[in-house]
Order: structure tokens, then C-alpha cells, then sequence
């Protein structure tokens, strides 16, 4: 029997803010779909977790005693002394936040697998997260802010430029990582003790000039049979420079500190629509990814931060605006879902010849 599943968890910096995502979905449409729950552990190893409905039962990853299963074939199978099937799987929710589950690596698992899942496949997750390269693909048609990549082997190379020819207000952050974890606002002179310090937790770093009068403007956007439907834009609330991961997770997981729909001029809010659907097309995106857009007060420019293909909650709260409840925005994901491709092979009878 072909059953659903959603998989939270997985070995990054935001695995306890997946778990929070993905026993939230279960919760919430246990009524109306049944769906299997399966944590991705900090080992990157599947364990059964479809009786755990308590979030408390996470607090103490050492003390976890899930059975751990093995994911073949497009089954769940238990592990032990023999293996045994338990369950085929039609259709994966991917509620794991960064890591594996953003960078392709899981999309690209279950392709091989032949089984669907809700999230952008390897190739547009891959170059989503990496927030240099999705920039770059988008920026002759969407504004971006002035940066530079920075990674061990072109530091001596870059570093004198970015001295040279950026302002001496910066940002620097991790090129792939999100949740605002290691971004910090930096100067000409001290910018390259964070990189340094990036370079202990991920391989590359981003550096850019900061724009010092911000306002932050989000919007989700899921694709459907009817095309690309968006959300409401919000413009979540802080006091400090840009938005921290307390600011994302200690308060706006919560509902608060967000002003959804944001009070926005409907040119701006028609300029975020336009992009929006401009990046989810150009990236070629799929199921349910929230972008994120810098607003600089002082030129009245929009620039694009950054895309989110498995956003926190996924996003719901932005969609409630539009009218879409919860379960219908899940039931809309998992139709987004693509089937796998099947590639055909070619027989070249090359290896037939006899002068091999």
C-alpha cells in the first residue's frame, strides 16, 4: 500500500526548526489525510516516527529511541536481523529546513528512488540555496545587491577587490546556509574576521554592501495545475539590522512581530508579484518556496535576498491572507508533486566491439 509521508529533520544548522515544521503539518491534517512521519536524524539516517505526536519527545536527541528504517526501492523497510517492508511510498512532504533537504541531495535521493516529492528537485534546489549562483541567474531581470563570493581558494583574490570597490558598510553570510545563522553586520576593516569564521562552519562566504535604510518584504508562491499562485507579502518586524534567526523563529514562529499583508503601495506590491513569479519560473521552482526581497527606503529600490525552497511552516501563514487554509495548501503541495523522470537508455553497442 502507497502511502504519503513527511520528513522533517536532517543534519543542519535549522534540523530543530524542521521538526517544529513537520509535526506541525502532521498535527494539522491528521484528520483529514493520513500520512506517515519520518525523521531524518542528525546522522542523516530515517527513523519511524508516525506515533510521536509530542515535540518534547525531540528535546533530547541522545535519549531518542525510534526505530530506524532503511528507504529502498520506494519503500520503508524496518530494519533488523531481515528486513521488512512496511509500507511503498507515493508521495514525500520535505519539511527539512536546510542541509540535505534544501541543498538537492534529498530530491535527488527519492528520484532515484522513483518517488515524488513536494519540493524543487536536485538541480533548482541545488542552485536556489546556493544564494550567489541564484542571484547571478537572475539578475538581468531582477535587481540584486552588489557582492561577492569568497571561499578558501579565491580569498587572496577577492578580498583586496571587496576592500577596494565595496562601500565600507557590509553584510556577510553564509552562501548556502539559512536562517540568518552567521550573518553579521560588518566594516572595511573587520569583515574578514567573518569570513574566517564562516569558513569553520560552511565552505563559502557571501559579502555585500548593506543597505542601512531596510525594510524586509516576503512572499510565498506555490505552483499549481492553474499556474503560479501567490501569497499575501508581509514585512516581518525587527529592531536590529537584518532579520535575525530570533527574530524568525523566537517571535515569528509564533505569529508574531509580522505585518501580513504589509502596508505597501500597490506598485511595490505588483513590482514583489512580477519578481516573484519571474524568480520561481527562472529557477525553475516547485512546490511551495518563499522569497525574499530587501527594500531600500532612501533610492525606493527592491532587491532580491534570497529564495527559501522549504520554507519554515511552509509558509501557510502567508496564504491564509489569500484565502487558502491550511489542509488545502498541503493538498495543493502534494499535487504539485512531479512525477520522476524515466530516462530511456540507449543502446550504442559500443560495447560490443571487439577492439575494446
Amino acid at each position: 500500500m502507497k502511502k504519503l509521508c513527511v520528513i522533517f529533520g536532517g543534519a543542519s544548522c535549522e534540523h530543530d526548526i524542521s521538526i517544529i515544521t513537520g509535526m506541525q503539518l502532521a498535527n494539522n491534517v491528521k484528520e483529514k489525510l493520513q500520512l506517515e512521519k519520518i525523521y531524518l536524524g542528525l546522522d542523516n539516517k530515517f527513523y519511524l516516527a508516525t506515533k510521536i505526536n509530542d515535540l518534547k519527545a525531540f528535546s533530547n536527541k541522545k535519549a531518542l529511541n525510534f526505530q530506524q528504517v532503511i528507504i529502498a526501492n520506494g519503500a520503508v523497510y524496518k530494519k533488523g536481523l531481515f528486513l521488512k517492508k512496511l509500507f511503498d511510498i507515493d508521495c514525500v512532504i520535505n519539511c527539512c529546513h536546510g542541509g540535505v533537504g534544501e541543498n538537492g541531495d534529498l530530491a535527488g535521493f527519492f528520484a532515484v528512488q522513483g518517488v515524488k516529492i513536494t519540493s524543487a528537485d536536485a538541480l533548482a534546489s541545488h542552485l536556489a540555496m546556493d544564494k550567489t549562483l541564484a542571484k547571478t541567474l537572475v539578475a538581468d531581470v531582477v535587481p540584486t545587491i552588489k557582492g561577492a563570493r569568497v571561499d578558501e581558494l579565491n580569498y587572496n583574490e577577492i578580498i583586496p577587490i571587496i576592500k577596494q570597490e565595496f562601500s565600507n558598510n557590509l553584510i556577510v553570510k553564509p552562501n548556502s546556509l539559512g536562517s540568518s545563522i552567521g550573518v553579521k553586520v560588518c566594516n572595511g576593516e573587520n569583515f574578514e574576521e567573518q569570513v574566517q569564521a564562516i569558513f569553520l562552519m560552511h565552505d563559502d562566504a557571501l559579502v555585500e554592501e548593506q543597505i542601512t535604510s531596510i525594510v524586509e518584504y516576503n512572499q510565498a508562491c506555490i505552483k499549481t495545475e492553474d499556474g503560479l499562485v501567490l501569497s499575501a507579502v508581509e514585512s516581518p518586524i525587527t529592531k536590529n539590522n537584518f532579520l535575525t534567526f530570533e527574530d524568525k523563529y523566537q517571535h515569528n514562529q509564533k505569529g508574531k512581530e509580522r505585518s501580513i499583508p504589509a502596508d505597501i503601495s500597490t506598485t511595490l506590491e505588483h513590482q514583489i508579484n512580477d519578481y516573484t513569479k519571474t524568480i520561481y519560473n527562472r529557477l525553475n521552482l516547485n512546490g511551495v518556496v518563499r522569497i525574499d526581497y530587501i527594500y531600500d527606503k532612501e533610492t525606493d529600490q527592491l532587491y532580491f535576498n534570497e529564495v527559501n525552497t522549504v520554507p519554515g511552516s511552509m509558509a501557510f501563514y502567508l496564504f491564509e491572507p489569500v484565502g487558502i487554509d491550511y489542509i488545502s495548501l498541503v493538498r495543493m503541495l502534494v499535487n504539485s508533486a512531479k512525477e520522476t523522470k524515466n530516462y530511456k537508455y540507449f543502446n550504442t553497442n559500443i560495447l560490443e566491439d571487439k577492439s575494446l
